[in-house]
């Protein structure tokens, strides 16, 4: 995870392209330590999400982070981690922005749906398919931010048939605020970013605590 700072925003970048961006254990706790740093700062305006470069967004979880689970236990403590984290990124106080190329899936799609605003590459995808990787199901917190956010329909769909939605199609629902050309993806993310690091920041955090 490469962490940068540019005047007021502060930029997470997933970084491990040989794989697609999977996430790793550390990876998820990256994403919670700058969410602390974030809140600690007052000149922290605006935090973003992405993968390095032209990488994808994130993959779900590595499944090599399941090698040593010996217990329904450590599952239980899996969905932990992962709930604290994106918790923590959901309840940040300051704006958050997710430029997603690529895919978005399982874990990815979590910290996606985490943020509050999704700023897509043409040809972004987003799904949860689990029915047809590891087989496995999602917490019940994870339901519950995905179907607030996607809509329960969507949601269902995307679970029932472990099919991937283009983000095109997400338009419509407000799940995802705008779709852009690949090479002007970054623009509108600097854009949409300094537009809200210049704006009242108690009226921001009050209008995510209200929401």
């Amino acid at each position: 995870v490469l962490t940068t700072r540019d005047g007021p925003v502060l930029t997470v970048a997933f970084s491990r392209p040989d794989a697609a961006n999977a996430l790793t254990f550390p990876m998820y706790e990256a994403v919670a330590g700058a969410c602390a740093v974030a809140d600690a700062d007052d000149t922290v305006r605006c935090l973003v999400l992405r993968g390095a470069g032209s990488s994808p967004f994130a993959a779900g979880t590595d499944i090599g982070e399941f090698a040593g689970f010996a217990s329904p236990d450590d599952g239980a403590a899996y969905e932990e981690r992962v709930t604290r984290v994106i918790g923590r990124l959901a309840r940040l106080g300051v704006p958050t922005i997710a430029l997603v190329r690529g895919h978005a899936v399982g874990g990815g799609l979590m910290l996606a749906a985490a943020c509050d605003i999704r700023i897509c590459a043409e040809g972004a995808r987003f799904g949860v398919p689990i029915a047809r990787t590891l087989g496995n199901c999602l917490s019940q917190d994870g339901y519950d931010l995905l179907a607030e956010r996607l809509g329960s329909p969507v949601l269902l769909r995307m679970l029932l048939t472990g099919e991937l939605c283009d983000a095109t199609a997400l338009l419509a629902s407000g799940f995802v605020t705008d779709v852009v050309a690949g090479d002007q993806v970054e623009n509108r993310v600097t854009e949409l970013a300094a537009r809200m690091s210049a704006l009242a920041p108690l009226t921001l955090r009050a209008a995510k605590l209200a929401d």
